[in-house]
């Protein structure tokens, strides 16, 4: 026992004297070593949140300052970040090294991107000892913004001028938060235009002189289309223009959508000529639709001579009136003398039970006697189609309308700007009055589709019920065809890929006749009936007073803002 008591007694001052040795040369440095590297960790996490902030915050104000300006800009974000005071840095950091130019890199464009690589000193404490002074640490921060392209579209129709409840009106609350919603985005960098519409639809920014307007997209200046001088602070700025918003009239959606489309392509073409873009355009493209109703209004080719099926007028619905040009040769092409094309209305949305019409009316971008600024203030749907080549119609605006118990051959298979009005199976079959297949398309709606199918021969012609169908489906197919881009393959010019277009839409429900199914197809929300995952996606947000108008204003900002960054 005693000699086992006395081999322990040798090795615990073995034990003691190999702690000792190995105390200096060991376990200080690795205590040392892990204190030293911890502290080179917070600094360089300090480093990397204030390179981030430097990134983000003059990613904010890329397109806002002058382009030589943004480094510099950088650099001193960066500074105000890692220093804490006027020169203290954490744990003593020091030699803060970042250079515009090589470690600050700007690159303007559509689509800007900041660059920032920035390093430092960190000095170490147990270190030293064997002869290393300090650390080096770095971080990487890395930001970019695309521009936006937006067309907010304005429901200016009769029911927006509706009471809100707290003393305004719907168009009112409608209009003050459309301003505040311009101004999440740049002057001088975004661009933005605005369509209005009650019966038909006009365009309310950048604004047009009688007869300017055009639905032909150009190839060569002047092109048109939003602008950067949104908020210019001018007279004619698009703030000013929506404060002269007037509010009566029907709801003519699907012409609304299409001259937007029509105003975004215009832009693209513009900024594809721009020698700085060099032939491509990468800004993000947005509609913005405020509605809080059916639609009730649709543009129409009346005497389309175009066959369907080999069969000859089966596009024409004036064949049995008095009008003179009812019917009209194919060849040469039918000209703007002789194509009737107005705005057709009718009532009793959102169920259009009833049966009265209030008939045609002149298409306001159409109109040459009066320009964007006038239709501003003007709604309603008041002018009457031109008198040539509507001669010799008998009364087509009256709520009697005993024009329309005329109408003959089948509802149209589109409306004026292509955008179908039936399914596109829905074919005659050898005449004119027998279909297969008659159905609204997408099936799945919240109110439109009150119970039986779309009938468009010459009975269902006098039923305001198939008439809400088919605008339920322009509607719907005219968004279909403008997220596809569907008139890429038209544009002379154009050898950039497909404009990528997507929907935010806000359906004003406090007025109690939004179609809550149609509009989340339009926006191709991912909870719509048919969502389409091929297609941009978008949002549909719902607001039943001011507040939630605010809200969902908030949060289409906040889904564009969040894509262009």
């Amino acid at each position: 026992m005693r000699s086992f008591a006395a081999r322990r007694s040798r090795q615990s001052g073995s034990v003691m004297i190999l702690m000792t040795f190995m105390l200096p040369f060991l376990l200080i440095p690795i205590v040392g070593l892990a204190i030293d590297a911890s502290m080179a960790r917070i600094v360089q996490l300090r480093l990397q949140a204030a390179v981030d902030g430097a990134a983000t915050g003059a990613g904010r104000v890329l397109g806002v300052v002058a382009d030589n300006q943004v480094e510099q800009l950088t650099l001193a974000f960066l500074k105000s970040n890692f220093y804490s005071g006027t020169t203290a840095a954490p744990w003593g950091a020091y030699k803060l090294v970042c250079v515009p130019g090589t470690d600050i890199v700007y690159t303007p464009g559509i689509t800007k991107k900041i660059s920032v690589t920035a390093r430092a000193s960190v000095p170490l404490l147990f270190m030293r000892i064997f002869n290393f002074t300090d650390a080096v640490v770095a971080a990487v921060g890395v930001a970019t913004r695309t521009d936006s392209r937006i067309m907010f579209v304005l429901d200016r129709s009769g029911s927006m001028n509706t009471s809100d409840g707290l003393g305004s009106t719907v168009i009112a609350d409608a209009k003050a938060n459309a301003i505040t919603f311009l101004n999440n985005f740049r002057e001088g960098t975004d661009e933005v235009g605005l369509v209005v519409f009650d019966s038909g639809g006009v365009v309310g920014y950048p604004t047009y002189a009688a007869g300017a307007w055009s639905s032909a997209i150009p190839t060569a200046a002047p092109y048109g289309g939003p602008d950067t001088k949104f908020l210019d602070l001018s007279a004619n700025d698009m703030a000013h223009q929506i404060k002269a918003v007037a509010a009566s009239g029907g709801t003519g959606m699907a012409e609304a959508l299409s001259i937007a489309y029509v105003e975004l392509q215009k832009a693209h073409m513009r900024d594809l000529a721009d020698p700085a873009n060099k032939g491509t355009d990468t800004r993000l493209n947005t509609i913005v639709l405020l509605t809080d109703g059916v639609p009730t209004a649709i543009s129409l080719y009346l005497n389309n001579p175009n066959k369907i099926d080999g069969l000859a007028n089966a596009n024409n619905i004036v064949l049995g009136t008095s009008c003179t040009f009812k019917t009209i040769p194919t060849t040469p092409a039918p000209t703007a003398a002789n194509m009737m094309t107005g705005v057709f209305v009718i009532t009793g949305a959102p169920t259009f039970s009833q049966t009265g019409t209030v008939g045609m009316y002149l298409i306001p971008s159409m109109d040459t006697a009066n320009g964007s600024s006038w239709w501003m203030s003007h709604a309603g749907q008041t002018l009457p189609p031109p008198a040539a080549p509507f001669n010799g119609c008998v009364n087509l605006r009256s709520s009697n309308n005993p024009e329309q118990g005329n109408f003959s051959g089948n509802m149209p298979s589109t409306d004026a700007w292509g955008n179908a009005m039936a399914d596109p199976m829905d074919i005659p079959i050898n005449t004119i009055t027998g279909y297969t297949n008659s159905k609204i398309i997408g099936g799945n709606v919240s109110k439109v589709n009150m119970g039986g199918d779309l009938v468009r021969t010459q009975a269902g012609l006098r039923s305001n019920y198939n008439w809400g169908l088919a605008m339920w489906n322009s509607v719907d197919t005219a968004a279909v065809r403008i997220r596809a881009d569907a008139n890429k393959v038209n544009r002379i010019g154009d050898t950039d890929g497909p404009m990528k277009i997507g929907f935010e839409v806000i359906g004003y429900t406090g007025n109690g006749g939004v179609d809550v199914g149609l509009l989340m197809r339009v926006a191709n929300d991912a909870r719509a009936a048919g969502f389409d995952g091929s297609q941009t996606n978008g949002n549909y947000y719902s607001a039943a007073n001011n507040t939630e108008l605010t809200s969902a204003f908030n949060s289409v900002a906040a889904d564009i803002l969040r894509l262009a960054k």
